[in-house]
């Protein structure tokens, strides 16, 4: 009977040991594919992405197609098809209506004074002329704040210690206010600079984050904004390649919102980020965090050199030349 006792304790004690060497193995495998290198929680081709719009050249064969507003008209001509042009054709040339509503909103918001008579515009001009081209050069080191941040991040730190606003990344203020910034650089070609410092380590660290596997489905951000996928149907949409979308951003996206938002159908590239991964069934990262700033360097740089173009709706639908 003793036996009989002691069995199941020791059967007990062997399969808690087995289970603690085979979580121990586990653990071992996890930390040593966290480390950053080739394995199998990344997506193929890293090695590949480049801080510049013609990186695409390694990745599609469309680059050629939607290059700039020349290549689009001829590649338009020829009747080549919109995800052919990396669907630049409708979603940077044509202008929206909506978005330039909603940034007239946010031009209004930019010179409400506070109670101390003091706006947005105070310091960064009657027409905003001293940020002209801001939005091209963001994500940025902010010394003050001692790290990278992106455009709405900037905005809610100047709203709460200039303006005493509460006017965070994830607000209809900053989304209105992002939008009207985004307008006074139109046409200025994203610039920017990854080439050293904490914005290289940003980039590289973005650049990872969105080649790294993740999530309920094991997908990463290039598992649908690279080939073979990007360009194909994928639950009837054709993703774009990671390059120059960021110069459209933020864009409106009628009629599309994540739940119990109130953005008035703004997407800033936070926004859209965090879009993605909820539909990739990801964990949604934290608007404004470190990580998330990481990918938005990684996406803005992969559209160095591509005009900004703002507003623009995210689908403008303008297939009349097809016809």
């Amino acid at each position: 009977m003793k036996a009989l006792k002691l069995a199941p304790l020791a059967l007990g004690v062997v399969v808690a040991t087995s289970m603690s060497v085979g979580l121990a193995q586990g653990l071992s495998v996890h930390l040593e594919r966290s480390v950053v290198g080739p394995g199998p929680d990344y997506w193929p081709n890293r090695e590949k992405a480049i801080p510049h719009v013609s990186g695409d050249e390694a990745f599609s064969n469309t680059y050629q197609y939607w290059k700039d507003a020349e290549a689009i008209a001829a590649a338009r001509q020829e009747g080549r098809m919109s995800h052919e042009m990396n669907f630049k054709d409708f979603r940077w040339l044509e202008r929206s209506m909506e978005g330039e509503e909603l940034a007239e909103r946010g031009s209004e918001l930019f010179h409400r004074k506070n109670q101390n008579g003091q706006s947005c515009a105070s310091c960064h001009g009657d027409n905003g002329e001293k940020i002209s081209d801001a939005q091209s050069r963001f994500p940025a080191f902010n010394k003050r704040l001692g790290r990278v941040v992106t455009m709405p991040t900037q905005i809610g730190s100047c709203a709460s210690e200039r303006l005493g606003e509460n006017w965070v990344e994830d607000t209809k203020e900053n989304s209105l206010i992002g939008m009207y910034v985004a307008t006074l650089a139109d046409g200025v070609p994203v610039n920017i600079d990854v080439s050293g410092g904490e914005m290289k380590a940003s980039y590289e660290r973005g650049r990872d984050l969105f080649f790294k596997r993740t999530g309920h489905f094991n997908f990463a951000c290039a598992s649908c904004h690279t080939p073979p996928t990007s360009g194909s149907y994928l639950r009837i949409q054709r993703p774009t390649t990671f390059f120059g979308d960021a110069a459209q951003y933020p864009v409106y996206h009628f009629p599309y919102s994540l739940p119990g938002d109130d953005l008035e159908y703004i997407f800033t590239l936070q926004h859209q980020i965090k879009s993605c991964q909820i539909l990739s069934r990801m964990y949604p990262g934290v608007e404004g965090s470190e990580p998330m700033t990481d990918i938005e360097v990684f996406l803005q740089a992969s559209s160095n050199g591509f005009p900004i173009s703002a507003p623009v709706n995210f689908y403008n639908l303008d297939a009349g030349y097809m016809e």
